[in-house]
């Protein structure tokens, strides 16, 4: 299967989700996945603004997938195969905003990732050691994408801390072990004041938050 590594996110492509009858289709699914990537960052290249509702429409009718799975695939693109910075972050707060979702869907697209990243990866596990060198990579990535999770499932201005949002259960993390990873992820990231004042900011806000 040459065509799996040929994608931009070949990692979730989700073939064995597919019913059986779709697996001679699935190069056309991984061909309308990077598709979307591309138009979507295209989007962003002209220009924030230009992530709006009516240009997610478009991609719904042009790719078939719903709005939530239009939101899904790319955040999980995003955090598998983008820095995760400042820009990134500002980037899929306007995507979110643009699909005009209330909190609670913006929480179950979280914990669907999530879900999605144990099933293909397994859980977080904090004592690595004892792992092959694959395994110890693979604990790590999983360690890293529950960071990136973690923080936008915190940032008020993505989504509010929803009493659907089980992110943490999810990944089988504790309060503690995801305060460190949380701090982790955001040094790696190169720029953790500003991502810590986007939190910071967004909390001081937090009276005009609410409608996206």
């Amino acid at each position: 299967m040459a065509f799996a590594s040929a994608t931009c996110f070949s990692s979730q492509l989700e073939l064995k989700l597919l019913p059986r009858g779709l697996a001679a289709n699935s190069p056309l699914l991984v061909n309308k996945n990077a598709m979307l990537c591309k138009s979507i960052d295209e989007l962003f290249q002209r220009g924030a603004d230009e992530v709006k509702l009516d240009a997610l429409h478009q991609l719904v009718q042009k790719t078939g997938f719903s709005m939530e799975e239009i939101l899904r695939k790319y955040i999980r693109y995003t955090l598998n195969e983008k820095p995760f910075n400042p820009d990134v972050v500002s980037n899929l707060i306007q995507l979110r905003k643009a699909s005009m979702f209330d909190d609670s869907q913006v929480a179950e697209i979280l914990n669907e990732i999530s879900r999605r990243i144990v099933r293909d990866k397994g859980p977080v596990v904090m004592d690595v050691s004892g792992y092959t060198e694959r395994g110890f990579k693979r604990k790590l990535a999983v360690q890293s994408l529950f960071g990136k999770v973690f923080y936008l499932s915190e940032l008020p201005e993505f989504c509010s801390r929803d009493s659907s949002l089980i992110v943490k259960e999810i990944f089988g993390v504790t309060d503690e072990d995801a305060d460190k990873l949380r701090i982790h992820t955001l040094s790696e990231a190169g720029d953790m004041d500003s991502l810590e004042k986007m939190v910071d900011g967004s909390d001081s806000d937090d009276s005009g938050h609410g409608s996206p």
